[in-house]
């Protein structure tokens, strides 16, 4: 079955199967050595799973935000998974019958889609190649998603890769204009994870130029997020009173009396 509405335009900076020499294709089949019609083969733990949603949370945010509002303008069945450096499922957003369906293969939070475990996927061809991927249902190695229309692309900061987003439809159907709207997605993510990571340089370069120690840099940082000195000392596992003492040293380095004065210091124009 011909699960492609012709003509479909495959964007340039989108890889397909076609990509890819056919060695190198039965070479990431071989990496997944069970019996290929049944299911995912790896969950983690709900403690692991726990603890990289915490690690993952200001990119989680984003996801969820942005996904959020452009939920509206789709109108046919799909689902958005968010993945993790590793390609574990940290999210799934989308049409909630479809993810009633994915649950009988254990596609949920904590499901590896590397290739040793869902084998050769949108997900885990990114992971290899660190490329945008399309993958139509046939291509998929599992049989429970050859009905699927897929497309991941990771989501990098500073070149570093952190994340993956896919993109899926269980229909023959897919549009081009999904290409965009996946890349318009995964560049707002970037850019607000960048926007944040350049302030945090631009904010730790201020600290160094104070001449503040790292428990003050780490004091100061809590403040200027409007922590109080109970959360900070909790946070840091130090007293109050100390939390305090901190305090008044970084306002003297800084030449200001209160709060408003120092965060202004730090964020203004």
């Amino acid at each position: 079955m011909n699960l492609i509405k012709d003509p479909l335009v495959i964007p340039q900076n989108w890889s397909s199967k076609s990509s890819f020499s056919p060695k190198q294709w039965l070479e990431w089949q071989a990496d997944y050595k069970a019996n290929v019609t049944t299911e995912l083969k790896m969950q983690i733990s709900h403690s692991e799973l726990k603890e990289r949603l915490y690690l993952n949370k200001e990119i989680l945010d984003l996801f969820k935000f942005k996904v959020g509002m452009l939920q509206g303008q789709l109108f046919y069945s799909h689902l958005f998974f968010l993945a993790d450096s590793e390609g574990i499922i940290l999210d799934i957003i989308g049409e909630e019958s479809l993810h009633s369906g994915l649950r009988p293969l254990v596609v949920s939070l904590g499901s590896s889609m590397a290739m040793e475990s869902g084998g050769v996927n949108a997900i885990s061809i990114a992971l290899e190649t660190e490329e945008n991927i399309f993958l139509k249902g046939d291509e998929h190695q599992l049989v429970p998603f050859k009905e699927w229309l897929c497309l991941c692309s990771p989501i990098k900061v500073q070149g570093k890769t952190i994340a993956f987003l896919n993109f899926s439809r269980s229909t023959p159907f897919v549009y081009d204009s999904i290409f965009a709207l996946v890349s318009s997605i995964v560049s707002y993510i970037e850019f607000e994870l960048e926007k944040k990571l350049n302030n945090q340089n631009r904010v730790q370069a201020l600290f160094n130029t104070y001449g503040f120690t790292n428990r003050e840099c780490e004091v100061a940082t809590l403040w200027l997020q409007n922590k109080g000195a109970l959360y900070i000392s909790e946070k840091l596992r130090i007293t109050e009173g100390t939390v305090r003492n901190f305090v008044k040293k970084i306002y003297m380095k800084c030449s200001v009396n209160d709060r408003g004065g120092f965060i202004q210091k730090f964020y203004q124009a």
